[in-house]
This record gives C-alpha cells, structure tokens and sequence, in this order.
C-alpha cells in the first residue's frame, strides 16, 4: 500500500494533505469533541492529559527520529551505490584498450547495452521492488566476456586482475541497489509509528485551553507536524520510486558516453 501511494500519488499532493489536509481534519474532530463532551471545557484533567500526551509524543519522536534518519542514510547510500557501480564500468571499458581494438569494442558495447537495460527496463522494475532479467542477461554477458580475455604478456595479466575486480565489484553494487529498491520499514514499526502518531494527537485534542483560536492553533501545528514527518518517512522508504527517486542519470551518461 504504501509504495502505492509512493508511486501515484504526487509529493505535493501529499505535501498539501500533511500541511492543510490532516489538521484541518485534526481541528473539526476537536470541534466536534468539545460540542459532545462540553465537560472538557473545565481543563479538570489537564495534568494527566499533558503528561501522558508528553509521553506519547517523546515516544513517537524517538521512533520517528531513528525512522528518518535511517532511511535518509539509506536514500544517501543508493545514490552512492549507483555511482559507484557506474565508474566501475567506466573502469572496465578503459582498462579493456589493454587487449587490443577488438576486445576494448567488445567491452564498451557491452557495458553501453547494460548501462541502457538497466535505465531503461530494470529502473522501472526496482520501482516495484524487482530486477529485470534482462539486464541480469546483459551483466552476465559482460561478466563472461571480461573472463574470456585471452591473456598474453605479464602486464595483461595484472590488467585482467583488475578487471575482475572492478567486475565483482559491479556486481556487489548492484546487488545492493537492487536491495535498496525494497521496503525498508518492517510493517510493525509503520504500525508503532502510526499509533503513536494518533495516540499523541489525540490527547492534544483532549488538553483544555481557554482561548478557542489558540486551542485549534495548537492541535493544527501538531497535526501538521506529525503528519508531515509521516510523508517524509513514506517518500524515502523507497529511494527508487515516487517523486524524488534516484534517478538512472548515471546510467544513461556511461551508455552516451562509451556508445
């Protein structure tokens, strides 16, 4: 569901609900409690509501906090995932002149043709959370042929070493991008979060203060704040879908590049 949301939803849409949406929802429920429960007027159970609330909400700061920063780490890291699996490309193609025009043409075609599959066909795939077969076909390809190099003279050998090195590295990256393209919140902790989120909200709807404006002031700002910190923690759950996606450009410059 919530990488649904992540994929048709619009940021700013989600943006509009946190900011506007959810407070004023937040305020008409306060509206309502106070023309059903008038005795709430009196602020007689204030100190038990602001502790308790209090409690709430370093709990749900605490969750969200680690949720956040988790997961930007995580958003950071599949970016330098990316790159890092390019320039080990990049690499390859390179070191490749050492074998000769011939294998060099081999090479740098086959690292054009992976660099597209994977910007084009495997970047929509990991938007669900899976890997394309054809650009699982196409490293492999790579790999086979990076292996195959015939090897003629000492300094050849020690090219041919790195080589494979930057190939296995290639492919540990990728295997992390293609990880990072999953959930990265297990369902118990969204379900933490957002009872929190709603235990935390509602005790500021049951806190009495004198003046009116000030009352549905306080509970919008909460509402405001506790659902925005929900649609950031949504949209970087996913660092390969939605609105602010890591994009395939690095992809794409390395296929431009050696085509």
């Amino acid at each position: 569901m919530s990488r649904w949301i992540v994929q048709n939803v619009p940021a700013w849409w989600l943006v509009l609900l946190a900011v506007a949406g959810l407070p004023a929802l937040a305020v008409a429920i306060q509206w309502l409690v106070r023309r059903r429960v008038p005795s709430l007027a009196d602020g007689e159970h204030n100190d038990a509501v602001g502790f308790l609330g209090a409690t709430a909400g370093v709990v749900y700061a605490i969750i969200v906090g680690f949720m956040v920063i988790t997961l930007w780490e995580n958003y950071v890291a599949a970016g330098d995932t990316v790159q890092n699996e390019t320039v080990s490309l990049r690499d390859l193609a390179q070191l490749s002149g050492a074998f000769g025009p011939a294998a060099q043409n081999e090479v740098r075609q086959l690292v054009v043709r992976y660099g597209k599959s994977v910007a084009t066909m495997e970047w929509q795939a990991m938007a669900e959370g899976e890997a394309s077969p054809v650009a699982q076909r196409d490293f492999d390809r790579l790999t086979t042929a990076v292996r195959g190099l015939r090897v003629r003279n000492a300094a050849q050998q020690e090219v041919l070493g790195a080589m494979l090195t930057q190939v296995d590295e290639a492919g540990r990256e990728r295997q992390r991008r293609l990880e990072a393209s999953g959930p990265q919140i297990p369902a118990p902790m969204w379900l933490a979060v957002i009872l929190t989120s709603v235990v935390t909200i509602g005790f500021c709807l049951l806190f009495e203060v004198k003046s009116a404006w000030l009352r549905y002031f306080m509970v919008a700002a909460v509402a405001a704040v506790i659902s925005a910190t929900l649609v950031l923690t949504l949209l970087l759950e996913y660092p390969f879908s939605g609105t602010i996606e890591v994009k395939p450009t690095s992809f794409e410059h390395v296929a431009g590049e050696l085509r």
